[in-house]
């Protein structure tokens, strides 16, 4: 029996390869290729690695377990290579700053994200009119800020 993990193949151009980090960090080490970067990820509902190489580890290294990510590997102009990887609907998960965050599972941060949400959008006061681009990008912000705390992922003490 092979015990081995599957991995994924990134080989085609301009697809999109919609995934959700399993770990925090990846695995490194070096071969007689050179050095490798193996993330553990959930493509299409089967838990298997992928082998990034160096541009596309330094854009993966941004996130951490449960980010949801969607990785495209494209062709510049003069036949380089070149990746994109964007979070899924513009939410990232950035990688835990600490080691405490081992208990918090998805069905919690989801709770905290709606619960920042909520938080964030009635601070900002109702009115008649819709909210500007401006409103929505201070929502966010005051979001970011509530999960900080919620998660208990940054590095300061609250002021009180």
């Amino acid at each position: 029996m092979n015990d081995r993990m599957k991995t994924l193949q990134l080989k085609k151009y301009n697809h999109d390869y919609p995934i959700t980090l399993v770990y925090d960090k990846c695995k490194s080490g070096k071969s007689n290729y050179g050095p490798w970067n193996l993330y553990g990820i959930k493509y299409e509902g089967i838990e298997q690695g992928i082998f990034a190489e160096d541009a596309l580890h330094q854009e993966l290294k941004q996130y951490g377990k449960g980010a949801r990510l969607v990785i495209r590997r494209t062709q510049d102009d003069n036949g380089g290579l070149e990746w994109q990887v964007a979070a899924v609907n513009g939410v990232t998960q950035p990688r835990p700053k600490q080691s405490t965050l081992k208990y918090l599972d998805d069905r919690t941060l989801d709770i905290h994200r709606q619960v920042a949400l909520k938080i964030a959008t009635i601070s900002i006061g109702h009115n008649i009119k819709p909210w500007t681009d401006d409103d929505l990008k201070e929502i966010q912000v005051r979001m970011d800020r509530l999960l900080v705390i919620l998660d208990g992922s940054g590095d300061d003490e609250l002021p009180f």
